[in-house]
């Protein structure tokens, strides 16, 4: 009797151990946890910092009045994927300066991957966000990628983070979240181009190009949400040997003014690379052509954060600059020589 006794308070036991188990996994469930969360929005453009010294252009210097000029903002995105890879929360904010933005949400105890995107965005005319970057299939990390809206300007950077973080049942959680830029920033410039009916040098002086290209092939659209993705790039269709994407260029301005001269026509332009490595050929297109004439193609390994420099001047076709941006690859002339030499 005793025997029988003791099974029942055994079983009895592991009845009540089990309903207890069952009621910490139905608290776990409960988003009842707060989490308060930080973010910095430095890096969304800080890196992208090159000085043309010669030319009195400092890249950055748009971005820093964003706002206030360019009536932009910095899309802000964190979401939120469970142990399982499953979106369960996010946040989303528009910010108007560089300060730390700081939210905060409920979540149920648990490990999560925290992936924050930076981004800009601007108005439409009805007032509404239009960003640069959308999300795609965003309910399940293993799918979920950004995606360019617009593409190949200086306004399409854009800065990623992830890390995991655990959520204990009955505690506060701070995260703190830094991104790092994806992609490069291509400087483009064109010295010295001359406008064609200016008759004065005559036609030695006028080449015929009338604008300064960057072509690649395979080029990256997306980047993947994933922090372990095998492949963090979602890239275009492969368009064959023989087909070439136009990242940017630098056309012949549709009108001049009067009183401009033989070396004022210097133009200037940027794009945004999202690959790590990019085959490109830099090169230009004359009057009248639909195609472009490429100074090589090149493998460029194009490291996140940094400027790169296309540079080309209008009287040294075949000798061009694209690299890492500097103040080596200006040329300079005497303006009354270089004239009378082109007569």
């Amino acid at each position: 009797m005793k025997k029988i006794i003791y099974i029942a308070f055994a079983l009895a036991a592991v009845l009540v151990s089990s309903c207890s188990n069952d009621d910490i996994l139905i608290e776990s469930e409960s988003k009842t946890n707060d989490v308060n969360v930080t973010i910095s929005l430095s890096n969304l453009y800080s890196t992208y910092n090159f000085n043309d010294t010669k030319h009195d252009l400092t890249v950055t210097e748009d971005y820093r009045t964003f706002y206030s000029e360019f009536e932009k903002s910095i899309e802000v995105r964190t979401l939120f994927y469970n142990s399982d890879g499953v979106l369960t929360d996010s946040l989303h904010t528009y910010a108007t300066t560089t300060n730390a933005v700081s939210q905060s949400l409920k979540l149920a105890a648990g490990k999560y991957t925290v992936v924050t995107t930076l981004s800009f965005s601007e108005k439409t005319s009805s007032g509404k966000e239009s960003p640069y970057w959308s999300l795609v299939n965003r309910e399940n990390l293993s799918a979920a990628y950004i995606e360019a809206n617009w593409r190949f300007n200086k306004w399409s950077i854009l800065s990623y983070g992830a890390q995991t973080v655990t959520v204990t049942s009955g505690q506060a959680t701070r995260i703190n979240i830094d991104t790092a830029p994806v992609g490069a920033l291509v400087y483009l410039y064109m010295q010295n181009f001359q406008y064609q009916s200016e008759a004065t040098y005559g036609t030695v002086a006028d080449n015929g190009i009338r604008s300064l290209c960057l072509y690649s092939q395979d080029i990256a659209d997306g980047y993947r949400l994933d922090p372990n993705a095998s492949e963090k790039y979602v890239y275009k269709a492969a368009t064959g040997s023989n087909s070439w994407y136009r990242l940017s260029s630098l056309w012949e301005p549709e009108s001049f003014s009067d009183d401009w001269t033989f070396f004022q026509t210097n133009l200037y332009g940027y794009t945004h690379i999202l690959a790590p490595s990019s085959h490109m050929i830099f090169g230009y297109m004359s009057e009248g052509d639909s195609g472009f004439t490429g100074y090589g193609e090149n493998t460029y390994s194009i490291t996140n954060g940094q400027t790169y420099l296309a540079y080309w001047d209008y009287f040294q076709v075949g000798n061009p600059y694209f690299g890492i941006a500097d103040n080596k690859h200006w040329h300079s002339y005497d303006s009354e020589a270089k004239a009378r030499s082109m007569k």
